[in-house]
């Protein structure tokens, strides 16, 4: 793929997470015509629908949990890869936007879908934390 479409590619998750879905749309439609209908452009297209359907069950949302709680990028390729591959026999380009995503999943915003349930865990953990301090100071 060439740099001006991974730009593209990118620019398309940005608005999407960020919650700028009839932006995201926009630019899915002109990914598709830069595209074609191939198994990258496919892949691209079900991540927004689940997304924007919010199937909480689907691999993008598992993708993203398991990527905020800490596990490495690495697993997180091989464990799709394998995933997608039981699943069904998908194009190689279908796996190759899973892995591009996953490969730039650093520079992307948290998905706004999932921000605020961050916010409450760790809100929570800190609670824990500060808890557990002053139970230790008043022992």
């Amino acid at each position: 793929m060439s740099q001006q479409a991974s730009r593209a590619v990118k620019n398309f998750f940005t608005l999407l997470f960020s919650g700028k879905i009839s932006k995201a749309e926009e630019s899915l439609s002109r990914l598709e015509k830069r595209l074609g209908n191939n198994g990258y452009y496919k892949a691209l297209y079900g991540i927004y629908y689940a997304y924007v359907t919010d199937d909480r069950d689907s691999f993008i949302f598992q993708l993203w949990k398991r990527y905020l709680s800490g596990e490495d990028k690495a697993k997180l390729k091989e464990t799709f890869t394998d995933l997608l591959k039981e699943a069904y026999d998908p194009p190689k380009d279908f796996i190759q936007a899973w892995i591009d995503l996953i490969d730039i999943m650093d520079s992307l915003p948290t998905p706004h879908k999932l921000a605020k349930e961050q916010e409450v865990i760790k809100s929570m953990e800190e609670g824990e934390a500060e808890a557990g301090a002053e139970a230790e100071h008043e022992s």
